[in-house]
């Protein structure tokens, strides 16, 4: 891939406030008239380009809100932020999703896009083809890696499925995304786990190459939509409104994928991430978004009494167990619900705005 630029994720919250006026009935709003205010979590990723569009085109205010965006480098300081009430609704991958509900019992509302193919372990260019060639030379090293990230599930994965090695083969060293790109391009380390957009920077800046993804070792890595426990009892319909916005923006981007492209441009800029044109279509196609009708489909009971979201959530938790970081996968009928999703597919109204019908 060609050179290209790309300021560190930040490690520090950073609010950017978009305003949004009124439509599908809002009995939250504090008056009639009065913007709803809402707190919501995000990461320079992706899937933060949803809220993005959303601003631009101003559909907060269609549904009486005014969000507050909080931007954190990954999910496990957003998590940690949530405790506290920091955000109200928000989205990160699906360990700190399952992280969330363990400690707090966090709400899985949805699914903010799939990210299996940009999960990845990198080699430096003068290892890469020699590890794939002999894996066992990674015997030994140490791994930077995200902690609790689904960056982390990748990572251990592709090493085992992948590279036949376990947990003794290798050891893990704790560093945020921007921390891992600043080592190995220093040189402290020549193979890591990087997720997109991350890859790029360590590829146009020093030849670094993807010798695994999560994709290849099918992993049904997600990042999740999420709602604060307390706010949901309180607010489901402001909740059901923050979702049905996500799902207008997705809408709208299947049917105006150039403009996608241009927009998500002007996102990760926004977030202090630059990334030249001819890779934002590759991290769109990378990172598919799923509408209103594939999300509903995703959560639905099948005739075990099951469901597509609750398959991939245990196997989120059992892998968490796996590695010490919960003691218990957390109750899927308790923390993941289709509620929200459905009270925008049975109200008329609600379910015409996510389905972007105005457009």
């Amino acid at each position: 891939m060609a050179a290209r630029s790309v300021v560190a994720l930040l490690s520090i919250p950073l609010c950017v406030t978009g305003t949004a006026a009124a439509a599908p009935a809002a009995s939250s709003q504090a008056s009639e008239g009065t913007l709803f205010k809402i707190k919501v979590g995000q990461q320079p990723q992706r899937w933060g380009l949803e809220w993005y569009i959303a601003s631009q085109k101003g559909w907060w205010k269609e549904v009486g809100l005014e969000p507050t965006m909080l931007t954190f480098s990954s999910g496990a300081p957003e998590i940690a932020a949530g405790a506290s009430g920091s955000w109200d609704v928000g989205g990160a991958g699906n360990i700190p999703s399952v992280l969330g509900a363990a400690r707090y019992g966090l709400q899985t509302i949805g699914i903010a896009d799939g990210e299996a193919a940009i999960i990845t372990i990198m080699a430096t260019k003068d290892k890469a083809d020699a590890y794939l060639k002999n894996p066992a030379l990674m015997k030994g090293k140490t791994i930077p890696v995200t902690s609790n990230s689904t960056g982390q599930w990748g990572a251990t994965e592709c090493l085992k499925k992948k590279f036949g090695l376990g947990a003794g083969d290798y050891q893990y060293v704790n560093l945020s995304p921007a921390e891992i790109n600043a080592a190995v391009s220093s040189g402290r380390y020549d193979v890591s786990e990087v997720w997109a957009p991350n890859t790029y920077i360590l590829e146009s800046t020093i030849g670094a190459k993807i010798i695994c993804t999560g994709a290849e070792v099918g992993l049904p890595i997600t990042s999740n939509l999420f709602a604060l426990p307390a706010f949901a009892k309180k607010h489901p319909d402001i909740v059901a409104k923050f979702l049905a916005i996500y799902l207008r923006a997705i809408a709208w981007e299947h049917a105006h994928p150039k403009e996608t492209v241009e927009y998500l441009g002007q996102f990760f800029k926004s977030t202090g991430v630059n990334i030249p044109e001819k890779y934002l279509p590759i991290e769109l196609h990378d990172r598919p978004a799923y509408d209103l009708a594939q999300q509903v489909a995703i959560f639905k009971k099948n005739a075990n009494g099951g469901s597509t979201m609750e398959d991939w959530w245990n196997q989120v938790g059992n892998f968490m167990i796996s590695v010490g970081t919960i003691r218990k996968v957390p109750d899927v009928k308790t923390h993941v619900t289709d509620k929200y999703l459905m009270m925008i597919q049975n109200d008329p109204k609600l379910k015409a705005f996510a389905e972007n019908k105005g457009d």
